[in-house]
């Protein structure tokens, strides 16, 4: 059984979290503190943080809320001779409801797939624009906010393996532009905020290796996520919002304005297989492009838009003659000019979503 040594024994309710919330797999084999000589709390096993190096532990767990205290006790404990990559914080407890509010997306399929015809892949898009129960025929929505192609992928690559995809005959793929330059493993605000925990039942963290700051979400997910994800058990919902989109000058988000080549190719690599086990299935792929408030955007992000729009078509036929062509349905300019249609310069609003829905019912699905 792998072993953790919580730091920080008086900070009592990340403490009692941590004993909590600790997977099965894992067990504390003792405390430790900088200040303290002995556990002040509960008179468990004490190793004064001169000896941690001695101890075969897994993980040392640091207790406290403050960046500040947490940088001094990492600090502290390199100075004493504890490997770094051992040194994690308490991330999944510093973040509100950033892990909390997040669905497991393999629990869903397993709780609320009922053998629907129809599958949506995609991001935020396909979880905000669509108004699932209004679509001219049974669908389950595999998206969620922040998820690349490759995660996509891996669902329903899940979801094959479990025989869930035999009644299945179309899957939407609701991608924007920039999809093929998106590697959600290598983003850290898909950590920051919380959504990569989405994923969490997979334990397929994907590119994660390359960027640092993932470390420690990854040690908290293999710590805490079980228990987490079942205590807090978040469903998916109808996303509903009324607002209407203020921005006159909009600035798109960083990834339409950079390039990465690597995972452009990696991507184009993942949606040619992606495609091309849908075809074999049976399952007919439907690629659709979402709506944007164009008439919102600043100069600067218009360019990029249409630099992008240039980019992805150009893999999506070096993907096609791969492969063969397959159905694609372009909204991306349908509403450019209707503010009244979109919650931000990129996502449509529960009246957008109606109208939008609406379409791919009479464009896509002829009902």
């Amino acid at each position: 059984m792998k072993k953790v040594i919580l730091y920080g024994v008086t900070c009592v309710e990340l403490r009692r979290n941590a004993e909590a919330f600790l997977d099965d797999e894992f067990e504390i084999a003792g405390y430790s503190d900088t200040y303290y000589t002995k556990d002040v709390l509960d008179g468990k096993p004490f190793f004064p943080p001169e000896e941690l190096y001695r101890q075969k532990a897994d993980y040392i767990l640091l207790l406290a809320f403050s960046h500040r205290a947490l940088h001094d006790m990492r600090i502290f404990l390199r100075a004493v001779g504890i490997e770094d990559k051992k040194i994690i914080e308490p991330l999944i407890f510093l973040h509100q409801n950033a892990e909390k509010g997040q669905i497991d997306l393999v629990k869903d399929i397993r709780q609320h797939y009922q053998g629907e015809q129809g599958l949506i892949f995609g991001l935020s898009y396909s979880f905000r624009d669509i108004e699932l129960g209004r679509l001219s025929l049974p669908f389950y929505n595999c998206s969620w906010s922040g998820l690349d192609i490759y995660y996509n992928f891996r669902i329903f690559q899940y979801m094959d393996r479990q025989g869930l995809t035999r009644a299945v005959k179309t899957a939407f793929l609701i991608f924007p532009y920039y999809y093929f330059d998106y590697d959600m493993s290598r983003s850290v605000r898909q950590y920051e905020n919380g959504q990569m925990f989405a994923v969490v039942s997979l334990d397929d963290w994907h590119n994660s290796f390359r960027i640092r700051e993932a470390e420690g979400y990854i040690a908290n997910y293999k710590l805490f996520g079980k228990k987490t994800a079942q205590f807090y058990h978040v469903e998916r919902y109808e996303f509903q919002n009324g607002t209407i989109c203020q921005e006159k000058e909009g600035i798109l988000d960083k990834i339409w304005f950079r390039e990465y080549e690597d995972t452009v190719l990696e991507n184009k690599i993942l949606l040619t297989r992606f495609i091309k086990q849908l075809a074999d299935r049976g399952i007919k792929p439907v690629l659709i492009i979402p709506p944007f408030f164009l008439y919102g955007l600043e100069q600067a992000s218009l360019a990029a838009f249409e630099q992008k729009k240039k980019k992805f078509y150009r893999v999506l036929m070096e993907v096609q003659e791969k492969i063969m062509p397959f159905a694609v349905y372009d909204y991306a300019d349908a509403y450019a000019d209707k503010r009244d249609f979109f919650m931000d310069v990129t996502h449509l609003n529960s009246t957008g979503a109606v109208a939008f829905t609406d379409q791919i019912n009479r464009d896509v699905l002829h009902r």
